[in-house]
């Protein structure tokens, strides 16, 4: 996941040749980035066009001023046109965060120093902070919106979904509200959901742009998760904080709580990463055909109901390496 053996940028890392390219080029993939931000499911992979744009292109700065002054384009004709500029304007706040931490992962010519690890934990971050701002506007906010249309759609789908059993049908509409949905989501949210769903959109951003590069420039791929480790120091982390979680629900203090939380999401995080790790790595002994067919197990078992199995065996096998060295490192 995250070459460390010399630590400079990404592209560096993954023997990407830079050039400097033409304005309009960059121009081009940040209008491509606000496309993406506003078109369904192209909005997960909005980050993409600003990793090729940075990492071909050598433009991590003159990329971040485009891609915000596009987004203030976009932001200013919106608001003319629906007139909702608070939202509208709260929407270009955030993303100027996202698009800086995300250019900052990927570029890393900045505090060089700083470990591709260190920079995805602390942008992640940032961008988790920056999206709780956005939404802490209450339930009038524009996410809160969207978020309550989920929740009806969710309520709907479930509670149809058990066909005619009565009895259990009037229980789910008793405790499966969308009222309830929308608050267990403001209940996570601060307690590492937002970090999680940032520390992802960064991951799979960054690891299509890096693809999306190594495709188009013929570039050798690289071992990527096969030689990432999670810091020795990362079991004792995620330990202590399962126990400040425990002692600050006990004494309801709800800061140190969420703290305690946030910790313990990125040291699970770092886990997950690790098993995903192992199981390649014993992948890369198996034939092509085998790796195409565990790729597409995996697919099925991520949008099943056993994903949470899979994810949870993921977590403990990468603990489980604290102790049993599944891998040698090189």
């Amino acid at each position: 996941m995250f070459p460390e053996e010399r630590d400079v940028s990404i592209g560096e890392a993954a023997g990407i040749q830079k050039n400097r390219g033409p304005l309009a080029a960059i121009v081009i993939c940040s209008c491509l980035c606000v496309f993406f931000m506003n078109f369904g499911l192209l909005s997960l992979l909005f980050l993409v066009p600003l990793g090729y744009s940075v990492l071909v292109y050598n433009s991590a700065r003159l990329t971040f001023f485009v891609v915000t002054a596009v987004n203030a384009v976009f932001c200013i004709i919106a608001s003319l046109v629906s007139d909702s500029s608070r939202s509208l304007w709260m929407d270009f706040f955030y993303y100027s965060i996202v698009f800086f931490s995300f250019i900052w992962i990927i570029d890393g010519s900045v505090f060089k120093n700083v470990r591709t690890l260190y920079r995805f934990v602390l942008a992640s971050a940032v961008g988790a902070v920056g999206f709780m701002l956005f939404i802490i506007g209450g339930r009038d906010s524009a996410f809160y919106t969207l978020m309550g249309e989920v929740a009806e759609m969710l309520y709907n789908t479930i509670v149809s979904s058990n066909g005619g059993d009565a009895v259990r049908q009037s229980s789910l509409q008793q405790w499966l509200t969308p009222e309830r949905i929308l608050e267990t989501s403001r209940m996570i949210l601060p307690r590492g959901g937002a970090l999680a769903n940032i520390f992802f959109l960064f991951f799979i951003n960054r690891h299509i742009s890096l693809a999306l590069v190594r495709l188009i420039k013929k570039q050798e791929k690289k071992p990527g998760l096969t030689v990432f480790f999670a810091p020795d120091y990362t079991i004792w982390v995620i330990s202590a904080s399962l126990a400040l979680i425990l002692l600050t629900r006990l004494f309801k203090i709800e800061l140190l709580e969420i703290l305690a939380w946030n910790v313990f999401v990125v040291c699970a995080i770092l886990f997950l990463t690790q098993g995903a790790g192992i199981v390649k790595h014993f992948l890369e002994r198996r034939t092509q055909s085998f790796r195409v067919f565990f790729n597409i197990l995996v697919i099925i078992l991520m949008i099943s109901p056993l994903g949470t199995v899979a994810i949870a065996a993921l977590f403990l096998l990468g603990i489980a390496e604290n102790w049993l060295p599944f891998r040698t490192p090189s």
